[in-house]
């Protein structure tokens, strides 16, 4: 026993202070904290919109109006003793589509339009804000409505001549609308819409 303390006793000092220093950097290595793995933001996907060509389109009710050549009509059929049309306008690159209605007029516009703006203003609780554009050019007025938010449905209007016809349209995603990803398709099919609208032709 003597003998081992003789022996550490008599090691030199730099020895100890080496052996002193690996031993800190040892531990220290041990119990060093790990970093915090930091979140990425969560990224949009790119939306790569198709060009802006149109082709007429001829309604079951007579009427006719450009439509997006990316697009399909998706025909409904009429039920008895229903009066009017309905088909759906798809977007099938942009899983949304645009339900669009048309009536006769026969003295009930104020009734017409006072639907067309409950299903708007129905919305209201969702929205953040709701613009409009008014169309108004001979023979035809009508009202396009963008609703923003995360609404069900962010776009609406209705096109009218005030006497016979009568259209209204909702356009609805398939999906929960995330505003942020949908702007730039939303701005596209805003044009589209106007487009519909302002070529819209009674027969």
């Amino acid at each position: 026993m003597s003998d081992a303390r003789l022996s550490l006793s008599s090691l030199p000092l730099w020895t100890w202070l080496v052996g002193l220093v690996l031993l800190a950097g040892a531990v220290g290595w041990w119990i060093q904290p790990e970093n915090p793995g930091v979140p990425k933001p969560l990224g949009q996907v790119r939306i790569t919109l198709p060009d802006t060509a149109s082709t007429v389109y001829s309604s079951p009710c007579a009427t006719s109006f450009r439509v997006p050549n990316h697009a399909k009509i998706e025909r409904q059929a009429t039920r008895p003793g229903e009066v009017g049309c309905w088909y759906n306008v798809s977007f099938p690159r942009f899983n949304a589509r645009l339900h669009c209605t048309e009536m006769p007029v026969d003295g009930r516009l104020s009734a017409l339009m006072s639907d067309a703006q409950s299903m708007v203003f129905g919305h209201e609780v969702a929205a953040s804000g709701i613009r409009r554009h008014a169309l108004d050019v001979p023979g035809k007025s009508g009202i396009l409505y963008m609703l923003e938010g995360p609404v069900a449905t962010p776009l609406q209007f209705f096109v009218t001549d005030s006497t016979t016809h009568f259209m209204r349209g909702s356009l609805y995603f398939n999906h929960a609308p995330n505003p942020d990803s949908v702007a730039p398709v939303l701005d596209r099919m805003e044009a589209d819409v106007r487009r519909i609208m302002e070529t819209l032709v009674w027969s």
